[in-house]
């Protein structure tokens, strides 16, 4: 309950932050119109606010979040993170298998970025920055949902392919009150840029 009053809180702060910024924006350029300060009620304010509305929104941050809240929804629905030790056959064939999975999924990195000219090194041949660092958190978020998946499949934690499906959207679900700070912090950090 403490965390849903946070949240009403946050996104409150930013609704309000947000609609004083453009007030102050508006102010500050009527009383100084030389000052570099663009107004967002302006012409030009305006088709930048509606026009530039989705490219604000299109940062490296939104598929990070997306990515990351499947990932942890697949592993807290699989069973896993509850697993202190196995009891069961299927649990034991299960924790198996996902060290097969993760020892072929290591095996293929090292023979992406380990050997010489490899694909995923840089032109440089160097591992940072390269192919292989860009897409770091998506690897790892792919690795801990295939291996969540997995896991829950043998071990019959999912009988049936829409409680795959479920855990997939898990995490994001739990993660929605995020994406809806995140829209309002990207619009107004982006209102901020513009306006200063």
């Amino acid at each position: 309950m403490k965390t849903k009053k946070v949240f009403g809180i946050l996104v409150v702060v930013l609704v309000m932050a947000q609609l004083l910024l453009i007030l102050i924006s508006w102010l500050i350029a009527a009383a100084m119109p030389q000052s570099a300060i663009h107004s967002l009620l302006s012409n030009e304010g305006l088709r930048w606010f509606f026009g530039s509305l989705m490219q604000n929104l299109t940062t490296p941050v939104l598929p990070a979040l997306l990515l990351l809240s499947m990932g942890w929804g697949c592993l807290d629905a699989c069973g896993l993170l509850e697993l202190r030790s196995p009891t069961t056959y299927r649990q034991r064939f299960a924790l198996r298998v996902v060290a097969l999975e993760l020892i072929a999924i290591v095996a293929a990195l090292l023979l992406l970025t380990a050997i010489p000219h490899a694909p995923l090194l840089s032109a440089t041949g160097v591992l940072f920055p390269s192919s292989f660092s860009d897409s770091l958190l998506p690897v790892v978020c792919f690795v801990v949902i295939v291996v969540s998946l997995s896991y829950g499949f043998v071990s019959e934690k999912f009988t049936s392919f829409e409680m795959l499906l479920d855990a997939l959207v898990r995490g994001i679900r739990k993660a929605s009150p995020l994406l809806l700070l995140y829209v309002l912090a990207a619009e107004l950090y982006a209102s901020l840029r513009f306006v200063f």
